[in-house]
């Protein structure tokens, strides 16, 4: 297996052609589910996903955070024996047009991140919602990048014990690579050593995110991970597989 190519981590053709080889190799089923701003779109699933106790990933629903997007195939490829075996629904990349762009948002100016909570979203997150409503997960993990990021942090909605310890450990899989965000106050949010518990009832104000979407409509343990991105993309890039390998250890 070839490495990845960091330098190509804003074009869509080339990652595409690595999952679908991927795909191929440990048995996935990778689908075409819409067009969005001349580019198609893929979901990704396991032959073991069932109507209960999936594994949602997703990675590039902002196109400038190309970590997220390259560690998500990163995890997969290294874990390409195992993934037939796991019940997974991946979204490799959610705004492409936004990949190639290097762009928060999308070819109409809108941060797909924000709009969940809408009766009539883009074509693509329409069919991505009207799908999940026939999934609940054991876990979900959405992967971010911050530019103001100073060390990675972690959202994770609620605020239970065992919440927190399983969130902790999510980030503290990688601490040895990227230290924890030292930041008190995050987007307007308390942030204790890189964790943030924020109050599902409580969205940002410009729309409700993919997150908080899955927390709400399909169950299970929701975590949204961040890697500062003016780190060395391939550092951002490990970070992200280790923490998507940490969330599947903590599944209850």
């Amino acid at each position: 297996m070839k490495p990845i190519n960091p330098l190509l981590c804003h074009k869509y053709a080339y990652l595409i052609k690595r999952w679908r080889t991927l795909c191929k190799r440990a048995g996935l089923k990778m689908i075409k589910i819409a067009d969005a701003d001349g580019y198609p779109c893929f979901q990704i699933t396991s032959p073991v996903l069932r109507s209960e106790g999936g594994i949602y990933f997703s990675a590039g629903i902002h196109g400038d955070e190309p970590g997220g997007v390259l560690g998500l195939l990163t995890w997969a490829e290294k874990n390409e024996g195992n993934l037939s075996s796991l019940p997974l629904l991946i979204f490799p990349c959610l705004s492409p047009w936004g990949l190639e762009n290097n762009s928060r948002w999308d070819a109409n100016g809108q941060d797909l991140n924000r709009l969940w909570d809408r009766c009539s979203p883009s074509p693509l997150l329409a069919r991505i919602m009207q799908g999940l409503g026939t999934y609940t997960f054991s876990v979900s993990v959405c992967l971010h990048e911050d530019y103001e990021g100073q060390g990675t942090y972690l959202y994770a909605p609620g605020g239970k014990k065992e919440v927190r310890a399983r969130a902790d450990s999510v980030l503290g899989s990688v601490e040895k690579i990227v230290p924890r965000d030292p930041r008190k106050i995050i987007d307007g949010r308390k942030c204790a050593r890189g964790l943030i518990f924020p109050r599902p009832t409580c969205p940002p104000q410009e729309g409700m995110p993919e997150a908080l979407f899955l927390y709400h409509n399909c169950g299970g343990s929701n975590y949204t991970v961040e890697t500062p991105s003016e780190l060395d993309i391939r550092v951002r890039a490990k970070a992200h597989a280790l923490m998507l390998q940490a969330a599947l250890k903590n599944i209850r």
